[in-house]
């Protein structure tokens, strides 16, 4: 089994915001694409932070109380107070006018195009994150996910035991879908 490296595993082109997109902006592309977080790049290209739906949900929580097992409730169920706002409104109008920067994590965690995906792995698991930018010289080429790295050892696994490829789904973009013996779902 040769030795796999980031660059074999990576998602590219990738899906970004930029610092002063609004969160809805985000949430908005996050859902589009099926994924959990975005890196953010300013006008540059430079990497300045990772945005995530768990940030967003965070921001949520903070500012509208939503995003609690009783915020959904309350969102759900709560009528529009005489000249109040609903926290459904609350959260729409959070979301239009907050800005990326002002939730993201501002130091995210990369990994070089150049490093094995052994060593991607350990950096997922050091440092508890769910994706790393990849760099090349400074400038961000790929975004590497968990699950992209598990794709890529499953499929190692597979081609080292001769099994059939249809039992280890090929990395693809979009919402991961279950393979059985019968096909995809």
């Amino acid at each position: 089994m040769h030795e796999k490296m980031v660059t074999d595993a990576m998602t590219r082109p990738v899906r970004f915001v930029r610092p002063s997109d609004t969160l809805a902006t985000a949430a908005g592309i996050l859902r589009e694409h099926h994924i959990s977080g975005l890196p953010v790049l300013n006008a540059d290209g430079d990497l300045v932070g990772i945005i995530s739906e768990r940030d967003i949900i965070k921001e949520l929580h903070r500012a509208t109380g939503v995003g609690s097992p009783r915020g959904l409730l309350d969102l759900l169920l709560e009528a529009p107070s005489t000249g109040g706002v609903s926290s459904l409104e609350a959260t729409r109008r959070r979301l239009e006018h907050a800005r990326v920067e002002e939730v993201m994590s501002a130091r995210p965690v990369t990994i070089d195009a150049d490093d094995t995906l052994e060593e991607a792995i350990r950096v997922l698991r050091q440092f508890g994150v769910n994706r790393l930018p990849v760099l090349q010289k400074g400038r961000m080429v790929g975004i590497l996910t968990r699950q992209d790295a598990i794709i890529a050892l499953a499929g190692e696994v597979r081609r080292s035991a001769n099994l059939p490829a249809r039992l280890i789904p090929a990395a693809h973009p979009g919402r991961p879908r279950l393979v059985t013996a019968e096909g995809r779902r």
